[in-house]
């Protein structure tokens, strides 16, 4: 077995090389090797903000590394008071026996559940979906295919799912994976003659199948014919499948009509991005968290700030946070502005700043984008501001399609498809797209 402390040194060496001294020096110095025992890696922290700031910036980096060095995949474990992970650390020590042929929860983060996950008018539908999955699995909503933005709480809700699932019958195997883990496994199943072994291992063991980002799949032909036989047999046998996607099944390219028509079998929900009112709710319940508050001028500041994506209002607590230790003082509003004045510069690009855009280019009035006027000198210009509307944002297909007159969202996914399908046949279309999309950042840097 290798030396826990000698593979610590080259966990730090790594990140050392990806980091700043000032930030490696403040975060990892509070960090210490506890035990290497088989495929587990144990790292003791005792904040519990450094303890999620390591998770969301360097566990893919710290796994890697520790991987390479043993020549299997590792496992990190965070302990630190008040996390599951310290629970994990207890019940490695004590080597409780494991059940036989129970996979029981694969990569589930204890932190992911509906209890922290904050509602509102955005995710609202979705979040009520998932909770009847969690209760209910295998007979609520089956499948359960959530699709939004990057950031937006998709993972969130999906492993929410798969923790109260679990909390009501610790029995139930459930898996989550990503779609790209999936597709590896695979390959290396064919690879190693191993394939039956893979089919049994999806097929019959399986009651809660959680897989994230199912669009990469797109264009895998091998891998959706594998993925559609055993779609198929855990449906047939009354086993919960919950999917997440950046696009809606029929926004999906490269996916083919069986997959997307069984993608559709069950409940499709979206969740866009949070309005102003769950952006502070958010902030301040990330702040409970980590043991913080802010004052109600910084959160709205950050919730003005950051609008677009979850993950970088968490990333700007964390920022700021550490900024704070770093300066050993308290945050105040001054603090914010000058910490994330390069993180949070850019403001959301909007529906109403993309159809403003794509008028002055046309020469076009923003009533004509939003008038039911089909002349191509209108239609196409529409059509393309729709397609940057829905590349560029977060809103759903209905609430583009609302922009535009009120129009229905069959109109906009028509648009979308239309300019993908003639962007890489079409060089001045292309160039259009190239500059309207340079215009529109352009214009939001200047804010």
């Amino acid at each position: 077995m290798a030396d826990c402390e000698k593979l610590w040194e080259n966990v730090l060496n790594v990140v050392k090389s990806s980091t700043n001294e000032a930030i490696f020096q403040s975060f990892f110095s509070v960090v210490h090797p506890l035990l290497f025992d088989d495929d587990k890696f144990i790292i003791k922290v005792d904040s519990p903000l450094v303890a999620d700031w390591i998770k969301q910036k360097y566990l893919s980096i710290m796994e890697d590394s520790l991987s390479d060095s043993v020549g299997t995949k590792i496992q990190l474990i965070i302990h630190c008071k008040g996390l599951q992970e310290e629970k994990n650390y207890t019940a490695l020590k004590t080597k409780t026996p494991k059940k036989n042929n129970k996979i029981n929860i694969t990569n589930l983060n204890s932190n992911f559940l509906f209890s922290n996950f904050i509602i509102g008018n955005s995710n609202q539908m979705a979040h009520a979906a998932a909770y009847a999955c969690g209760q209910n699995p295998g007979h609520s909503y089956n499948p359960l295919f959530i699709y939004g933005g990057v950031g937006l709480g998709k993972t969130h809700l999906m492993q929410a799912i798969g923790n109260a699932a679990f909390t009501k019958d610790n029995n139930l195997n459930i898996l989550y994976i990503s779609s790209e883990r999936f597709v590896n496994q695979f390959i290396e199943a064919i690879q190693t003659k191993t394939l039956a072994k893979f089919r049994e291992y999806y097929r019959s063991n399986i009651d809660v199948l959680l897989v994230d980002d199912i669009q990469f799949l797109s264009k895998k032909t091998g891998m959706q014919e594998e993925f559609f036989h055993t779609f198929n047999t855990l449906h047939n046998e009354g086993k919960q499948i919950i999917m997440t996607s950046d696009k809606s099944p029929q926004e999906l390219k490269g996916i083919e009509n069986r997959l997307v028509n069984r993608f559709e079998w069950g409940m499709v929900v979206d969740i866009q991005s949070p309005d102003f009112e769950t952006r502070v709710a958010i902030i301040n319940k990330k702040l409970e968290q980590y043991g913080q508050k802010f004052d109600e001028d910084i959160c709205f500041y950050l919730a003005n700030k950051v609008r677009d994506d979850v993950r970088k209002i968490e990333g700007a607590i964390i920022k700021l946070l550490g900024y704070a230790s770093i300066q050993n003082e308290p945050v105040n509003l001054e603090m914010a502005k000058e910490c994330l004045k390069g993180y949070v510069s850019s403001h959301t690009v909007t529906l109403e700043l993309i159809q403003k855009s794509v008028g002055e280019f046309f020469d076009l009035r923003i009533n004509d984008l939003k008038s039911s006027r089909r002349p191509k000198s209108i239609s196409y210009p529409r059509q393309l501001a729709m397609y940057l509307c829905r590349n560029m944002t977060n809103n759903s297909l209905t609430e583009i399609a609302q922009s535009f007159g009120g129009k229905d969202h069959t109109t906009v996914l028509y648009a979308c498809r239309k300019i993908e399908d003639k962007k890489n046949k079409d060089e001045i279309l292309r160039q259009q797209l190239l500059t309207l999309e340079k215009n529109i950042i352009g214009s939001v840097k200047m804010m």
